[in-house]
């Protein structure tokens, strides 16, 4: 495991209510670190105080004291939203479960909003950092975002992190590395927080994090992430293949869903994300064309691929029939939708079998529908043995085929 060393000594101001501290160069105003340091006492009060997350932990005196230190740098326009703003954690804090102290660099953002996002995102990964910090740079940034999400208004930078994501939904949703999808992943844990959430906003997330703690031997070169929060998601979920299909198959059409299509039954809290949270359909298929037969993107470990059926043309009460087939070892979930022009009104969950590559299914009597999306959800193993961990990369896509037909 490496430590980043922290920036050179720098001018520092300190809040007097909270344990935190901005340093800057002195190339960056007086008035932009005291607005730095106002929205990372914000920040900091409302996670910690108003959602009752964890502190982050004390760095004893690693900044010059025991603050959580954010430092600033001249912001550069070329580099990536996502990488405005890491966070590095401290040396393993030795004794029970992994957990470290932290520390940020962000860009000195003259934009009030986006100072008070990455301020979100520091105090987030902070709190991450407390909880598991064996858990990867991935997911600590989407629970960073998630909570960021609860408790600011949405920024250009979470336009961006969504339709980053929704641009390719056939990529896994959870991973080991940042990079610029991390942020909009954050998307799949808004979903678990209101599929299975049953506490105040975060709480669900947070849990998920601080039950997947483990102990690092001292001597190790990486962390032993085992379990991480895919394994405490798949155990609270009732650990069984068949429940996770369903889960992620449920994700994959409220993701189809998402922004403009939104009709307040999938994720409503999402809406504000608008034509930016629109999926990429792999195909969109007339119905005058049917029969069809075509190839999908291939899709990673829990991952979905998406097609929407036009119906326009269509008799009333048609029958419409799929088969599908895809590589093995993958498993495929698979999810026909029908849709109205007020969203969704029927559903039907082709049944999930292990170790099958192929799959049909039948929606009879179809009738005031204007389309159907078909999901093929990925299920999440590494291969045939051994689950999905967000650990082991790269991940291993599959391709699958699909063909609709009237009846």
């Amino acid at each position: 495991m490496e430590f980043v060393p922290r920036p050179a000594a720098t001018e520092r101001a300190c809040s007097v209510r909270e344990p935190l501290c901005v340093h800057a160069p002195r190339s960056i105003s007086a008035a932009l670190v005291l607005e730095a340091l106002a929205s990372l006492e914000r920040a900091y009060r409302t996670l910690t105080r108003g959602l009752e997350l964890p502190a982050p932990l004390s760095d004893v005196d690693a900044g010059g004291g025991p603050e959580l230190d954010l430092y600033l740098t001249p912001p550069d326009r070329t580099t990536p939203g996502f990488a405005r703003l890491h966070v590095f954690s401290d040396a393993l804090r030795a004794g029970g479960f992994d957990r470290a102290s932290a520390f940020c660099t962000a860009f000195a953002d003259d934009d009030p909003a986006l100072l008070a996002r990455a301020a979100a995102l520091c105090v987030g990964e902070a709190i991450a950092l407390r909880l598991d910090a064996a858990e990867t740079p991935d997911v600590r940034r989407a629970f960073a975002t998630e909570l960021a999400w609860l408790v600011l208004p949405p920024t250009s930078l979470d336009f961006e992190a969504v339709s980053q994501v929704q641009a390719h939904p056939a990529r896994a949703i959870a991973a080991r590395d940042l990079s610029p999808a991390s942020e909009g992943r954050a998307l799949f844990l808004e979903y678990l927080e209101q599929k299975l959430g049953t506490g105040a906003p975060g709480e669900l997330s947070t849990a998920l994090l601080a039950a997947s703690a483990q102990t690092t031997p001292s001597d190790a070169h990486t962390w032993h992430n085992e379990p991480d929060w895919f394994d405490v998601l798949r155990h609270t979920n009732g650990d069984t293949e068949a429940k996770t299909a369903t889960l992620l198959g449920d994700f994959a059409i409220a993701r189809a869903f998402l922004g403009e299509r939104e009709d307040g039954r999938h994720l409503p809290s999402l809406a504000w994300t608008g034509h930016f949270g629109a999926a990429a359909f792999d195909w969109t298929i007339p119905f005058a064309t049917l029969p069809r037969r075509v190839r999908l993107t291939p899709v990673e470990p829990t991952g979905a691929a998406l097609i929407w059926l036009e119906l326009a043309g269509a008799p009333q009460n048609v029958t419409l029939a799929m088969r599908t087939e895809w590589e093995p070892p993958a498993e495929f979930q698979w999810t026909l939708v029908t849709v109205g022009k007020d969203g969704e009104l029927t559903r039907l969950e082709v049944p999930f079998q292990e170790r099958e590559t192929l799959a049909e299914a039948r929606l009879v009597n179809v009738h005031d529908a204007r389309a159907v999306i078909v999901a093929g959800t990925h299920l999440e193993r590494v291969d045939g043995d051994h689950a999905f961990d967000p650990d082991v990369a790269p991940f291993e896509p599959h391709g699958a085929w699909v063909y609709l037909v009237e009846m």
